[in-house]
């Protein structure tokens, strides 16, 4: 297995956070130095027999200043509300793997999108050319992949804003799909969640590539740029020139386009189409991929869980699990793709977004009935009270998700569509969206038998 941490060896290091990329980095640092000893941190204690010649840190009790250690391998997600103490000696999985492979690597960050957008490229490019690997925030940590990767492997990498938040290097293409209110309760002000997306190109080189939505030009102006700038239209807002652009059923990138009707894609609305020019760029301009291979691997690819994805018809009422939705502009992307939406079900943990957006579309959408559940429900009901929302849409405040679901199949006409779309975070009262989106199709099912 190729050695690309001997910057730590002789050295004293600390594995911050034992999910499941802390326990990737103990496992690579292991096949390479079985006996060298470490310390692994967490905020909780666990069972360290898994761990020979470790110890175990207690950053509840003991901080997370790690005095005394040479490098700090943080994992994804804890937040670092003071990093000046240790910014010198911390890394991470994403930095160390962008150094050594950051010139074969795509980054696909973005607000939304990313996990359609980096898995569809893995899917078309794995189809062209089976040297070709899929990591990251998608629940592939990059360390785990290592052994399979040489000078010319491609590496798709879906790219959290917490995997790039630290990071000193960037890869050879990094793609910024949209920008949107999200993460406030870790990242406190929208400035640092956008600082966080930028590393994916902030660190480039001139032979570098950086694709950047139109919309997000400006607020990304502020960050140094040197690689060569293609700029995409997703089309959602105003339409202006971009060297990516979705009209109609046609996508167009430098030297050619390409059209996709239904028929050729599983994948639903225009913001979707969005994700498929991007993934049509990268594929013409760097594998020379035609438009006859390109639409045959997309028409094999099937849509991600829980992403605009199709439960089933029962009763007449056609179901969606769009679970991944937790801002309003996703929301807003869902009720526009499908159509004939009869009832929306809303809510979740409140981090505190601004939900005028979706207030505002809900003013003119075609909808009979929005459903509430979660921890916005209280606020959520108020805002749409005061847009006069209420005097054209039912409103249902349910609290509890369980009732919720069971309210929306009670009142959903036949003929039409129950869309989950929460356009808020799961953590009120799920694991994560993947359980509450589950949990929907659960209930979905259950009281249809």
């Amino acid at each position: 297995m190729k050695n690309i941490i001997s910057f730590i060896e002789n050295k004293k290091t600390v594995i911050w956070g034992m999910g499941r990329e802390g326990i990737s980095t103990f496992n690579y640092i292991r096949s390479i130095y079985p006996e060298m000893h470490l310390t692994l941190a967490d905020s909780k204690q666990f069972d360290m027999t898994p761990y020979p010649c470790c110890d175990f840190w207690d950053t509840e009790k003991q901080g997370i200043d790690f005095d005394g250690f040479d490098y700090i391998f943080k994992s994804p997600g804890i937040p670092v509300f003071h990093p000046e103490k240790i910014i010198d000696r911390l890394t991470s999985q994403t930095e160390v793997f962008l150094t050594a492979f950051g010139g074969n690597t795509f980054g696909i960050t973005g607000t939304k999108g990313k996990s359609t957008t980096s898995s569809l490229l893995y899917h078309l490019l794995k189809k062209h050319d089976d040297n070709t690997v899929f990591v990251g925030n998608i629940g592939i940590p990059c360390f785990d992949y290592i052994d399979r990767i040489d000078e010319n492997t491609s590496v798709v990498f879906e790219m959290s804003c917490h995997q790039l938040e630290f990071v000193r290097h960037s890869p050879h293409v990094g793609v910024v799909l949209n920008l949107y209110e999200e993460h406030l309760d870790h990242y406190v002000t929208m400035e640092n969640y956008i600082k966080a997306k930028s590393h994916v190109f902030s660190f480039q080189q001139e032979n570098d590539t950086v694709i950047l939505n139109c919309s997000d030009l400006d607020t990304l102006s502020v960050y140094p740029r040197k690689g060569r700038l293609i700029t995409a239209c997703d089309g959602l807002g105003k339409s202006v020139p971009a060297d990516i652009s979705v009209s109609g059923n046609t996508v167009t990138v430098p030297g050619g386009s390409v059209e996709i009707v239904p028929e050729d894609t599983w994948l639903v609305g225009k913001h979707n189409l969005y994700n498929i020019g991007i993934d049509y760029f990268i594929c013409r301009e760097f594998f020379d991929i035609s438009n006859e291979e390109f639409k045959a691997s997309l028409a094999s690819f099937r849509p991600l869980a829980h992403r605009l994805e199709r439960v089933g018809t029962f009763g007449g009422v056609t179901y969606y699990d769009d679970s991944i939705s937790t801002i309003c502009r996703s929301a807003i992307n869902a009720v526009k793709s499908l159509g004939n939406v009869g009832t929306i079900i809303l809510g979740g943990m409140d981090r505190g977004i601004d939900y005028n957006d979706l207030a505002d579309f809900l003013t003119t959408a075609d909808i009979d009935n929005i459903v509430l559940v979660g921890q916005t429900t209280g606020r959520m009901e108020a805002l749409f009270r005061e847009y006069g929302i209420d005097s054209r849409i039912s409103i249902y405040p349910c609290y509890y998700f369980d009732k919720g679901v069971e309210k929306a199949m009670e009142i959903t006409a036949k003929g039409k569509i129950c869309l989950l779309s929460p356009a808020a975070s799961s953590y009120d009262m799920f694991k994560n969206f993947e359980v509450r989106g589950e949990e929907f199709q659960r209930l979905v099912r259950k009281n249809k038998e």
